[in-house]
């Protein structure tokens, strides 16, 4: 996942003028001048507030995906309809993080210092956490299983986005070539992504034979050519960030009434094919095209989501925002939390009462007290990473500083005394 947060400002007067700036009704924090011309590259000027919303929502997604997927309960029509909304988490991430990167990076950009941090900060974590979910699993501890695990992304089931990820950094610069001498198709591109999309969930889901492809199509998980559409769409959108937030402010409704519909057509096209005759996990798989409309649906009500909460006071900035930037630690993280309360719920006979109780009741829980308690005790412990020397490694951020407490606060407790 990667970082939202815009380079500080650096003009005259920066800290006066980014306070002034994020205190703009549009909740943006736009710094004067920043400003992108139609078919130029973006220029990283302001914090995006309404991206840290979004990245915070998305995370609750992944977690959701997984917490129904290691319910123990058997698998369920009501399972899997929940997984419908759930597994749009991946799609979503993949256009997040495509738009960041192109609307972060400047017009110039130092390809070999932006490879080095951009690796440094994903391939550390890629591998320390390979390490440990090799172990996590309780073996067999054999070489050449670590070494397919670490080429693979399958150490765990969601190490494969970091892999993905370190593909995108390394075609980036030739993304940003084609953005910018095909600027006058953007149109045509975003239409020739999206119908990609379409095409390759299609072959996925019917498993189509395309001779020496076809074993792309049984593993695609952790290959950038299985989401290179959403990679394309994410910073098309990014490139013309002012017109697509301009649109969305003006139609708030149009966006989430069409997310509902998308939602609901998504739904009764898995009913459906329940109702004829595939069992609930192949109705509900996530490469099949209903997701990528359903996907781009929720990313856009997502974004409306995120610049309502902007413009409207921030309400929680802090929460959202300090979650935001632990999301990828949380990303990390979450599968061995999730797999410590899987196995206290076995110890405990829990999980023997699940499988007695009604579906719906299982399913409320697990959405309602599971997922959010994943959320916070990943969120915890990611934050207590951040102030260890081994933050880079676990959580793919710098070590956070320790708060100081003001100078006349530090002379009280020194001297004892109070106001």
């Amino acid at each position: 996942m990667v970082r939202a947060t815009a380079d500080a400002v650096q003009a005259a007067g920066g800290r006066r003028g980014h306070r002034r700036a994020a205190g703009r009704p549009d909740g943006q924090g736009t710094a004067p001048g920043a400003t992108t011309g139609a078919g130029r590259a973006p220029v990283n000027k302001e914090h995006l507030y309404y991206v840290d919303l979004v990245r915070v929502l998305t995370v609750g997604l992944v977690i959701g995906t997984h917490v129904l997927a290691l319910a123990p309960v058997a698998p369920s029509v009501l399972d899997g309809a929940l997984g419908m909304i759930f597994h749009v988490s991946r799609e979503v991430f993949f256009l997040l993080t495509a738009f960041v990167l192109t609307y972060s990076t400047r017009k110039t950009v130092r390809w070999p210092a932006f490879w080095r941090r951009r690796y440094l900060f994903v391939a550390v974590p890629y591998l320390m956490w390979t390490v440990l979910y090799f172990f996590a699993d309780g073996g067999p501890y054999l070489g050449q299983v670590f070494v397919q695990q670490l080429l693979t992304g399958t150490a765990r089931y969601h190490l494969y986005f970091l892999l993905v990820s370190m593909q995108i950094y390394l075609v980036f610069p030739l993304l940003r070539m084609l953005l910018r001498a095909a600027r006058r198709w953007h149109g045509a591109l975003l239409v020739l992504a999206v119908v990609f999309q379409l095409i390759f969930a299609s072959a996925v889901q019917h498993q189509w034979d395309l001779g020496p492809l076809s074993g792309w199509l049984r593993a695609p998980d952790a290959l950038l050519p299985s989401y290179a559409g959403y990679v394309l769409v994410g910073s098309i959108a990014a490139w013309h960030r002012d017109a697509l937030v301009g649109w969305t402010r003006r139609q708030v409704r149009l966006v989430f009434g069409g997310a509902a519909g998308v939602v609901a057509l998504a739904i009764g096209g898995y009913l459906g094919q329940v109702r004829g005759g595939q069992p609930p996990l192949q109705a509900g798989m996530v490469f099949q095209p209903v997701i990528v409309v359903e996907s781009l649906a929720i990313a856009w009500a997502f974004l409306a989501t995120g610049l309502i909460w902007a413009e409207r006071g921030r309400f929680g900035a802090r929460l959202v925002m300090s979650t935001s930037d632990a999301s990828f630690g949380v990303y990390l993280l979450h599968p061995l939390v999730l797999q410590g309360i899987l196995l206290g719920a076995t110890a405990s006979g829990l999980a023997g009462l699940a499988q007695t109780a009604p579906d719906a009741l299982v399913l409320a829980v697990l959405v309602l007290v599971l997922l959010p308690l994943t959320y916070l005790v990943s969120g915890l412990l990611t934050a207590a990473v951040r102030r260890t020397p081994v933050s880079l490694a676990l959580t793919g951020r710098a070590r956070a500083p320790i708060p100081v407490p003001p100078r006349e606060d530090l002379a009280l407790v020194t001297t004892g005394g109070a106001r």
